[in-house]
């Protein structure tokens, strides 16, 4: 026997049907499809608990992957990170981030994208040669689906995720003498942006955004307003005298781009072979492993502090917002090693020196008192 409130249970044909009183204090009927009777009752006491925090029990019932992904878009364009190109969805200035998990959720019902569903996912990524850290920001992303829809109220739980183990960070750097080999190997037309994220560790994504009416080249700055980086802050970047008197040679319109990027990634990978920073893989023109644009991020955050500037101003050049993550790409080689080795030494030596003096000192002043 159920008490009143409790909800019910009745039986049609071979099917059991589980009733309760929605939020507006109408009586609401639903099928378990269960001819047990031990699942409408579980299905029961789960709208019950979702009625006690306020949720409508209907809600996950209709809900669709779709209607986690709207929220996400919705977030994104709130938070500014979105931006439309035609039809096609641009995040954080990257487009397909959400191709993956439409290929394998569409048209799933919410209640059906569970744990099992997920290593499904995971599997068959892993079977078209994804890495894994790329499937982690794939689950990040449906994990993130789920919270929001869990703030709001349309679900009242959500499935655990089986993240994957992340790969330790890229190493990935050019010497300045690297980095002009790598520029010589390259068509004239790309060495201002090449220079440009070289210099200012600016991601390549951003650099193809930068228009005229953003470069002082009196002051020799470029002003990137909200929205055109990653981390959404405006941001001025200094300008080298080198990068400066590139730019000057440029043809300038009044709001168009400032750097070609024409086949950028294709001659990127050409000189990269030929001068021995990386090698080719396969047939295809982008079959290919080694050093990449992203890498420039981490040598301008390396020359900087070796060049003495203060972690908190290299920061603002590079854009980063944590010292955490800066620190990941400040790469320390074997050179540096044995430099802060030598400066140790150094410093013991000054050490021993000066103590070697006291002593001398108050020998001296001993000896001297005895004489007296």
């Amino acid at each position: 026997m159920r008490t009143h409130g409790e909800g019910g249970l009745e039986k049609i044909g071979h099917i059991w049907y589980f009733t309760f009183y929605n939020l507006n204090g109408k009586q609401v009927r639903r099928s378990s499809k269960s001819p047990i009777k031990s699942v409408a009752i579980e299905m029961l006491q789960k709208a019950q608990e979702e009625l006690r925090k306020g949720i409508a029990p209907t809600s996950a019932n209709k809900l669709k992957y779709e209607d986690l992904r709207s929220i996400l878009v919705a977030d994104y364009t709130d938070s500014g990170k979105l931006e439309m190109r035609g039809d096609e969805i641009v995040i954080t200035g990257k487009t397909g981030l959400l191709k993956a998990l439409d290929g394998h959720f569409s048209d799933m019902n919410v209640q059906a994208i569970t744990t099992d569903e997920i290593r499904k996912f995971i599997a068959k990524r892993k079977a078209e040669g994804v890495t894994g850290p790329a499937i982690n920001r794939n689950l990040a992303r449906l994990r993130r689906m789920f919270k929001l829809a869990q703030r709001e109220g349309k679900i009242s739980a959500m499935p655990y995720f089986p993240m994957g183990k992340e790969s330790e960070p890229r190493e990935g750097f050019v010497e300045r003498d690297e980095f002009e080999m790598l520029r010589a190997a390259m068509p004239t037309r790309l060495h201002p942006g090449l220079t440009f994220t070289y210099e200012v560790g600016c991601r390549t994504g951003a650099m193809k955004k930068v228009i005229w009416p953003w470069i002082k080249l009196d002051e020799s700055e470029i002003h990137l307003p909200a929205g055109a980086i990653k981390n959404r802050n405006p941001i001025t970047l200094p300008l080298s005298a080198e990068l400066t008197g590139m730019l000057k040679k440029l043809f300038r319109t009044d709001d168009g781009p400032v750097f070609d990027t024409t086949n950028f990634r294709r001659e990127w990978i050409a000189a990269c072979v030929k001068i021995g920073l990386g090698k080719k893989t396969g047939e295809a023109w982008y079959a290919y492993e080694g050093l990449t644009p992203h890498d420039f991020r981490r040598s301008a955050a390396r020359n900087l502090i070796k060049a003495g500037v203060d972690e908190t101003t290299a920061m603002k050049i590079t854009g980063h917002k944590t010292a955490a993550m800066f620190r990941r790409y400040d790469i320390k080689t074997t050179d540096d090693l044995h430099e802060a080795s030598g400066k140790v030494v150094k410093y013991h030596a000054r050490k021993a020196r000066k103590t070697g003096a006291n002593n001398a000192k108050l020998t001296q002043k001993a000896v001297g008192g005895e004489g007296k």
